[in-house]
């Protein structure tokens, strides 16, 4: 079985340098985003996630990949915009175990603005962008802490094992500092990061990394999400608790 392993690696290997040479187009986001998909599934196993909170759930596309990839735990979607939420529930129908909430999390209570993009709604943000280059609406919606909803929602989330996926657009350190006092059950992070900033404000993906690693999680992967002018433009982070 090993023979067999190494000789299709080795063989693996060689095709794709070759297809280098020749200057042939390889598909190298769709290869990226499966090899994401499987570490994300093999760090569900591993940490054994039962729980999936699901922050900036837009369509509930994420959600609905975790489905389709045969975790069968609860989900929870938070989706503050309208029209995207509603799209959300659509998909939520027919499963018990995913629920959704139409508010935006940070790290305070109160309402706020949020930048809609119509023409490709996963940018939206409570941030303003930094550069405008697609027509804007504004959408007045709720802010919680996590910390805050979390214990109504999901009461025995304490004993659970939790993975916390962010995807808020620049906003996802504020979300990580409103999780503070139901932080002890979450087994593990997914959150995007910003090299390159789009919005005004967004943290630089070092301090969101150093933020995670003090709060006791250890960098599993990384994953290039979008290049602008040739460098990263964004990234996915991928972490689990770090043993003690």
């Amino acid at each position: 079985m090993n023979a067999l392993h190494h000789a299709w690696r080795d063989g693996s290997r060689r095709l794709a340098l070759q297809a280098v040479r020749m200057g042939l187009p390889l598909p190298g986001r769709p290869l990226q985003a499966l090899a994401e998909h499987v570490g994300l599934r093999d760090l569900i196993r591993q940490e054994r996630i039962d729980v999936v909170l699901d922050v900036g759930a837009n369509t509930g596309q994420f959600a609905q990949g975790l489905r389709q990839a045969g975790f069968a735990g609860r989900i929870l979607s938070f989706e503050p915009v309208r029209r995207d939420f509603d799209a959300a529930s659509q998909r939520m129908r027919g499963d018990p175990l995913w629920t959704g909430l139409r508010i935006a999390l940070g790290d305070a209570d109160g309402t706020a603005a949020i930048n809609v993009v119509p023409s490709l709604t996963v940018m939206n943000s409570l941030l303003a962008p930094i550069t405008a280059s697609r027509r804007l609406e504004t959408e007045q919606v709720a802010i919680r802490r996590l910390d805050h909803v979390l214990p109504d929602l999901l009461p025995d989330h304490a004993t659970r094992r939790i993975l916390l996926k962010m995807d808020t657009q620049g906003y996802d350190l504020r979300c990580f500092t409103g999780a503070q006092g139901c932080l002890s059950a979450v087994r593990a992070l997914y959150s995007e990061l910003s090299v390159l900033p789009i919005y005004a404000g967004s943290p630089h993906y070092l301090e969101s990394l150093a933020r995670y690693e003090a709060a006791g999680f250890a960098l599993t992967d990384l994953t290039v999400v979008s290049r602008r002018a040739g460098a990263i433009q964004e990234m996915n982070c991928l972490m689990r608790r770090a043993p003690r």
